[in-house]
């Protein structure tokens, strides 16, 4: 037999493994995928490949296999979908054609539409292969009997009307960019999460805390799908955006618990080291879960506007212990349980997003059992950005709550 047509053949993507592409069996080994390598390597086998759905699914091999005219048989073989039967579906196809909706007539499987076939192409993919309907059959010695069974007869290259068009309309995506700016998940109205892991129970931990970073919420889970549609059940979500991060690093927690590595929130997954793989997953300090009068006095406080902090006006003129709420850079850490660094006002440009330094510079101090947000204690860092909460003593600050915007906002000037 002379060469394929197209030289790129397979012309659409796929699971599948290339054998000879001048052979004459195609197989489908529906969900099973052992049988895949193992046949693609049989002689007499053109391509080996699974498929999932009804629709998507059988297209790409309707499009494949019309694209080789080697190709003259199908056989269909392993376990096929409970749910979505391309197995049975493919069978349909090959029996009955599609009605005028391009709909499979007879097929069992789950919405078996192949919108982008053209009634020429499933004529041709009817009359090239034939199809044998071995679902379920899993042995590969049985399989390979039979594909020397179906290469011993093979009819050679299918010829079709040359004046019929049996190649499929092009799929047409409108393209689009990645990027865009994500909020800071802190000003959220309905607040943010922490995520940490905790290897020895096996579970995800997600703890919901308000804008005024009161604690409100606690979820644990094992998978990441059902945890992030609770979250979106329960109305703890209002940002698209939030809810993709979300989604991100509730499946990172997920990898990190069943491959054993080491999961911190907003940093890449990495091998734990053995000495401290439980100690690494705890947070600083844990969070009392808050137990609100009511629903309705947590809805109040969820929906509060996200509380500012304070200009440099308004910090010098706080009187000693008055609670503070402002911004700093972080400039010196000589001293334990203390750092200093100048003081940042918002700027109204962008609030919440952007700051500007000030000459004033800014005292301190904290301990061992002051609050973490947003982040860890390694992140109290030269150059990082925190957002300060708690009591004044002339120009020194006792820390009780630090939050690390690092990640969520900048410097402007």
């Amino acid at each position: 037999m002379g060469d394929i047509p197209n030289p790129h053949w397979p012309i659409v993507p796929g699971t599948y493994v290339v054998g000879n592409a001048n052979a004459a069996v195609a197989v489908c080994t529906l969900t099973t995928e052992k049988l895949m390598a193992p046949l693609a390597s049989t002689s007499g086998v053109a391509i080996s490949g699974m498929i999932y759905t009804a629709n998507l699914g059988i297209t790409r091999i309707v499009q494949n296999i019309t694209s080789n005219p080697s190709i003259r048989f199908l056989l269909v073989c392993g376990r096929d979908s409970a749910l979505f039967q391309p197995g049975q579906s493919i069978a349909a196809l090959s029996d009955n054609g599609v009605d005028n909706n391009q709909r499979i007539v007879g097929a069992s499987g789950y919405d078996p539409v192949l919108k982008t076939l053209s009634d020429e192409q499933i004529t041709q993919f009817r009359k090239q292969i034939e199809l044998v309907d071995w679902t379920g059959e899993e042995d590969i010695e049985t399989i390979k009997n039979k594909i020397q069974e179906l290469s011993a007869r093979n009819p050679g290259r299918f010829t079709s009307d040359a004046s019929t068009n049996t190649s499929s309309p092009r799929e047409k995506f409108v393209t689009i960019r990645p990027g865009g700016q994500r909020e800071p998940l802190i000003y959220d109205p309905k607040g943010y999460f922490v995520i940490t892991v905790e290897p020895d129970v096996g579970e995800i931990v997600l703890r919901h805390y308000l804008p005024d970073h009161s604690p409100a919420h606690e979820m644990r889970g094992r998978g990441a799908t059902s945890m992030l549609l609770g979250l979106l059940h329960e109305g703890l979500v209002t940002q698209l955006s939030h809810a993709g991060y979300l989604g991100e690093e509730l499946a990172k927690a997920q990898t990190a618990l069943q491959f054993q590595l080491r999961y911190d929130q907003d940093r890449p997954l990495r091998r734990r080291e053995a000495s401290t793989a439980t100690k690494a997953q705890e947070p600083l300090s844990r969070p009392e879960k808050l137990e609100p009068d009511s629903a309705k006095g947590l809805q109040e406080a969820a929906n509060k506007p996200v509380p500012r902090p304070l200009n440099l006006e308004q910090f010098e003129g706080a009187q000693a212990g008055q609670k503070v709420d402002f911004v700093i850079t972080v400039t010196d850490l000589s001293k334990e349980w203390s750092f200093q660094g100048f003081f940042l006002e918002m700027d109204e440009a962008e609030p919440f997003l952007a700051y500007n330094r000030t000459n004033h510079a800014v005292e301190v101090k904290w301990e061992p059992t002051t609050r973490i947000i947003m982040g860890k204690s390694e992140e109290i860092v030269v150059g990082g950005m925190l957002r300060i909460i708690g009591k004044k003593d002339q120009n020194q600050v006792q820390a009780e709550q630090i939050i690390i915007l690092t990640r969520v906002a900048r410097i402007v000037s």
